[in-house]
C-alpha cells in the first residue's frame, strides 16, 4: 500500500515537473537567447553573483562555526515549513554534527514538505526577496549581495548535506525524494531568476510561474 501510495506521489511530481520545464526554457530563451544580449541579461544578477562568490570564498577560511550554522539552517527549515502547515513545533534541537525537529502530526505523507524542504527550499534567500521589493533602486546591489550570499550558502548546504544517509531522505523511497528534491529545486531556480526581472518581484513571479503552470497544464486537456 505505501509502495503504491508513493508511486502516485512521484507521479504527481513527475507531473509538476514537466509543466516546470517548458517555464524554465522560457526563462532560458530569455536570458540567452534573445537579441539584447547575454551580457546584458547576466546584468541583473552581477552583484547577486558577487555575494556568492565573497561567500564561497568567505567560507573556507570562517570554518569555526559554519558547520553549526549550516546544522541550524536545516533545522528551522524544517520549523518554518511546519507552521506553514499548521503543525505545533514541539521541540528543536541544533548540534555541530546534528539536529532534530518534533513536531504535532504523526501522518508520514502529509510530512514530506516539511521532512525535504532543507534539501530544495533557500528560506534565507526567499526572506530577503521578500524583503526586495521594498528597497529603493540605489541600495539594491547591496540587497543583491546579500541575496548572492544565501543563494550560495544554501548551495553548499545542499552539498554538503544531501545524501542517502539522511534519515529526511530515506524516510520513503529514495526514487521519489530525489524527484522531489529536483522538481523543488527546479521549481523555486524560476521564481528566483524572474524575481530579479525588471519590473518583477518574488510574489509578481510566484504568479507568472503559477498561472504559466495551470495553463500550460491545462493545455493539455
Amino acid at each position: 500500500m505505501k509502495n503504491k501510495r508513493f508511486i502516485l506521489y512521484a507521479a504527481l511530481t513527475a507531473v509538476l515537473l514537466l509543466v516546470t520545464l517548458p517555464y524554465a526554457w522560457e526563462i532560458i530563451k530569455i536570458l540567452f537567447l534573445k537579441d539584447v544580449g547575454i551580457i546584458r541579461q547576466m546584468q541583473l544578477y552581477q552583484w547577486a553573483a558577487c555575494g556568492a562568490l565573497a561567500y564561497v570564498i568567505v567560507q573556507r577560511f570562517a570554518t569555526k562555526n559554519i558547520t553549526w550554522i549550516e546544522t541550524f539552517s536545516h533545522e528551522l527549515t524544517h520549523i518554518l515549513v511546519a507552521m506553514i502547515f499548521l503543525r505545533k513545533v514541539h521541540s528543536f534541537k541544533a548540534n555541530e554534527a546534528d539536529g532534530v525537529v518534533t513536531t504535532s502530526g504523526t501522518h508520514t505523507y502529509g510530512l514530506i514538505p516539511q521532512a525535504l524542504a532543507p534539501y530544495c527550499l533557500p528560506i534565507f534567500t526567499f526572506m530577503l526577496l521578500a524583503l526586495r521589493c521594498l528597497v529603493q533602486p540605489e541600495g539594491l546591489w547591496i540587497f543583491d549581495i546579500l541575496v548572492g550570499i544565501t543563494i550560495a550558502f544554501h548551495v553548499l548546504c545542499f552539498v554538503r548535506q544531501t545524501g542517502n544517509h539522511q534519515p529526511d531522505i530515506n524516510q520513503y523511497p529514495l526514487y521519489f525524494s530525489y524527484l522531489y528534491i529536483v522538481t523543488m529545486q527546479l521549481v523555486n531556480l524560476c521564481i528566483i531568476l524572474v524575481a530579479f526581472f525588471p519590473n518583477y518581484n518574488v510574489f509578481t513571479s510566484v504568479w507568472r510561474m503559477a498561472t504559466f503552470v495551470f495553463e500550460n497544464t491545462m493545455s493539455y486537456f
